[in-house]
């Protein structure tokens, strides 16, 4: 028998789901922990967030505990892996605002720095001056990973924990599978160590596509290809086969798309 719990955190409606009867309680716990832990260090919009150190520092090296450690390696994995789409510098320009250097008012003398100008050495970030880091979104992303792990590990128990609608299954499958509902209607088997993703243009209002949706070995990975994909417009498809992504992507007409490994999610 599934049981179900669902709560507001960190912004987002959190659902969990585990296999066994008796674990919903202890797994409850596990979850509001890891995110609570997650939303401490990564969480722009609180002010004694640890994510704040790392971009008052501009350009001095600053040692960060080993769970901002992580995050900012799964957002740097992931800017990597989208050449800069999911973009973990922030899009706004606090950074250079709070030095009063106006970026308008001169040509820049030095390129603009970018992503790949974060340095990270085990627990040692360096990130280059007029910089500010957003990481948010691949942060919460890696939560839902490691959320389902946990339960599934200390629980022995079967787990599905979604925030919004980045979702990541972890340990043994229900009878059926995990059948989680698509927007629009219908419905997709997440199997056991996969995740899932969704995004709309609420992202990227000029896409071609009105909503992606993608199935991937890690949260990370599957909400960063569906930003990615909508990025990409009209060659989402082919970056996605690429990868041999299961993915859904919805055009504008209300047409579907669907990758190869769609038809088998579970080949994800």
């Amino acid at each position: 028998m599934i049981r179900y719990s669902e709560w507001r955190g960190w912004g987002e409606r959190v659902t969990l789901a585990v296999t066994e009867y008796d674990a919903l309680h202890d797994a409850e716990r596990i979850v509001r922990d890891v995110v609570a832990d997650s939303e401490a260090v990564s969480n722009p919009q609180r002010g004694d967030a640890e994510i704040h150190a790392v971009n008052l520092a501009q350009g001095i090296p600053v040692q960060v505990s080993p769970r901002l450690s992580v995050l900012l390696r799964s957002a740097l994995w992931a800017a990597r892996m989208t050449d800069g789409v999911v973009d973990p510098l922030s899009a706004d320009d606090d950074g250079l605002e709070d030095t009063g250097f106006d970026a308008t008012a001169v040509p820049p003398i030095h390129p603009v720095p970018t992503y790949l100008d974060v340095q990270l050495d085990g627990e040692t970030v360096l990130t280059p001056w007029g910089v500010s880091l957003d990481i948010s979104e691949t942060a919460k992303a890696d939560t839902v990973d490691r959320a389902a792990a946990a339960v599934a590990r200390d629980l022995e128990c079967g787990a599905m924990v979604r925030m919004g609608e980045t979702m990541a299954a972890a340990g043994n499958c229900p009878a059926g599978g995990w059948q989680i509902d698509l927007p629009g209607g219908g419905t997709v088997e997440l199997p056991a160590g996969a995740a899932m993703s969704t995004r709309s243009t609420d992202h990227f209002p000029a896409s071609l596509w009105t909503e992606a949706t993608v199935i991937a070995a890690d949260a990370v990975w599957a909400d960063a290809a569906c930003a990615t994909a909508l990025r990409r417009g009209i060659g989402a498809m082919r970056w996605l086969e690429q990868y041999g992504l299961a993915a859904r992507l919805i055009d504008g007409n209300g047409h579907i798309h669907t990758t190869a490994a769609w038809s088998d999610p579970r080949a994800a």
